[in-house]
């Protein structure tokens, strides 16, 4: 209902709007009613309006006045003019207020049936808007965290090179950087001799993303790639430092965090500072070429493992961003691509291109979008073999990638819904086992950042929560089937630890395995005890 209040000096008046109309019928209630602007002014300081129904001539406050007060003060109510014919022309004065309507006396019963009525319509339709808006800012800010680290991992692996979409993000995401003033380092950490670790490397890698994105005295880290074997960090100053004196300043913090780490976990990390940079704008145009090494063995050069680790994962977040659409995003990095593939031999960038390529049309293919793509376009990304200088695999390599995301006529709602679908699929295929995010992204060749965002996105929770919710779920069907222990069922829907496993289980259910079993069994007799006759 929208709450209404009538204003006008004749009682005899008022009463008749009320009771003229079946107001809530229309949608409407009369919360109120007065017989001057300046009753209405006190009312409306306190209590929540929608609509105002006025007339012009009153003693205080007329209806004009009225209009220019609630215009000024309170925009969202309407305000709807009543008057009489000698009026109207004084009442078209109220324009200026962007009054909704006017209604000359004596009121026809259809004429202003029709007015409600239409302005019960607009503001439903204002209303489903809002809260549209509402919902969407939530959803925004739910996933600020997971855009921002987006953000650099973009940054830092070359899709953001555009300089007017690196202002874009930055102001989009509100970063308090400035992408042409805040200079930073790119850094690389290795753990020392992993295989002597008694914890799983990539799980140690997530606690040192941990200790290193904590607070720390003059760096802002930001993680941007996990291996393994380590992981790459941006690290930005916390206050103003000369670019001369940044890599100084960098050692020192790093070797005080990297000794805390050491004495407190006997853990050997090294490290490496790649690069710094005097800001943002330099940092996405960076790249290092890739150089191939001799592999005796097999009697021929390649790259190093890590080396093509890195590029598969480069070649990940391409795929995020042909699945989002994004192609200024994507033409950048394929020039990156270029850039770092700019000392190999020919021969070789075209065997990284027909990788990347079949990358693609894997894509399609699991898309069900291969027959919507011509016979001759999808079988002529190998003609690239025939070109034989970079500049002009480039030109070609653009356009190509370029066509055919024009013929991909999904919208990415679509493409996001499909890849999620193939996730879910996978996750209940294996949810039994240690199963990570990572894990489930390479499933469906997506950037593990990406595919946190397009999961979110799609199930309305992410991914652990789920993964947990689906686990809880298997276990309530084992254990309404009698058949096994709770020890079993902990390692039958994926942990390894009961009383951990005890534990979600009553944050999600409200009771424990053992009461939840107790219960089912008290339903059971009851209901029997129920048949008996």
């Amino acid at each position: 209902m929208y709450k209404l209040v009538l204003v006008d000096d004749e009682e005899i008046v008022r009463r008749g709007l009320r009771y003229f109309l079946d107001w809530e019928s229309l949608g409407f209630q009369i919360v109120a009613d007065f017989e001057d602007g300046k009753e209405t002014i006190d009312y409306l300081k306190n209590n929540e309006v929608d609509i105002v129904l006025s007339d012009i001539r009153m003693a205080e406050i007329n209806g004009i006045q009225l209009a220019k007060h609630i215009y000024e003060n309170y925009p969202q109510i309407r305000v709807i003019i009543i008057s009489g014919y000698k009026d109207f022309e004084y009442a078209q004065q109220a324009i200026a207020y962007n009054v909704e309507n006017y209604l000359l006396k004596p009121t026809k019963y259809d004429e202003i049936t029709h007015v409600f009525e239409s302005l019960k319509l607009k503001l439903d339709q204002q209303k489903s808007a809002t809260i549209h808006q509402q919902q969407q800012s939530v959803r925004f800010d739910e996933l600020l965290p997971l855009l921002k680290e987006q953000f650099y991992t973009d940054l830092v692996m070359g899709a953001l090179r555009n300089t007017n979409e690196l202002h874009k993000r930055v102001q989009l995401l509100s970063l308090s950087l400035d992408p042409t003033h805040c200079p930073c380092a790119l850094v690389d950490l290795e753990l020392c001799e992993p295989e002597k670790l008694t914890i799983k490397p990539e799980k140690l890698t997530y606690s040192l993303k941990s200790i290193f994105l904590a607070e720390n005295d003059h760096f802002l880290y930001k993680a941007v790639f996990n291996e393994y074997q380590g992981m790459k960090l941006l690290a930005f100053p916390n206050q103003e430092i000369r670019q001369e004196d940044l890599e100084n300043q960098l050692v020192l913090e790093l070797n005080e965090i990297i000794s805390r780490i050491r004495n407190n976990f006997d853990i050997e990390i090294r490290y490496d500072v790649t690069a710094t940079f005097h800001n943002m704008v330099e940092l996405a145009q960076f790249s290092v070429p890739l150089k191939l090494v001799y592999e005796e063995t097999r009697g021929k050069d390649r790259l190093e493992p890590i080396e093509y680790d890195i590029l598969l994962e480069k070649y990940k977040l391409f795929m995020a961003h042909i699945t989002d659409g994004q192609i200024e995003n994507t033409m950048s990095l394929l020039d990156r691509f270029m850039d770092e593939f700019r000392d190999l031999p020919i021969s070789f960038v075209h065997r990284l291109i027909m990788d990347l390529f079949a990358m693609v049309f894997r894509y399609y293919a699991d898309r069900g979008l291969v027959g919507k793509i011509p016979h001759e376009t999808a079988h002529n990304y190998h003609a690239v073999i025939e070109i034989g200088d970079l500049e002009n695999v480039r030109k070609w390599a653009k356009q190509f990638i370029r066509d055919l995301m024009v013929l991909n006529v999904n919208s990415k709602e679509t493409n996001a819904k499909l890849i999620v679908d193939a996730a879910q699929k996978y996750i209940l295929q294996n949810f039994h086992r240690d199963l990570s995010l990572e894990e489930v992204a390479n499933h469906v060749f997506l950037n593990h950042i990406y595919f946190s965002r397009i999961f979110k996105l799609a199930v309305g929770i992410n991914y652990i929560d789920y993964l947990t919710q689906l686990r809880i779920q298997k276990a309530i069907e084992l254990l309404e089937t009698r058949q096994y222990k709770i020890h079993e069922i902990t390692e039958k829907v994926g942990y390894l630890n009961s009383k951990y496993f005890a534990r979600l289980f009553k944050q999600t259910t409200g009771v424990s395995p053992k009461d939840y079993i107790r219960q089912q069994s008290l339903r059971s007799e009851g209901a029997a005890h129920e048949n008996k006759p």
